[in-house]
């Protein structure tokens, strides 16, 4: 995953955002959208829900 991130990078600097990603789906393909995808589910999950019911019920505050 590091590795992917390091070439996006790279590739960026090189030939700017949209070719990057462009290069990044032609190589990775549905894996790459598929992660991507699940990141920022887990992500809005855990702000959005999860922290709110927790402080609802009490434990973080």
């Amino acid at each position: 995953m590091f590795k992917a991130l390091h070439e996006l990078r790279k590739n960026t600097r090189e030939a700017g955002i949209k070719e990057a990603l462009r290069m990044m789906f032609k190589k990775y393909g549905w894996k790459l959208g598929l992660a991507i995808f699940m990141y920022y589910l887990i992500r809005d999950v855990t702000l959005y829900i999860v922290i709110p019911y927790l402080i609802y019920r009490g434990f973080l505050g």
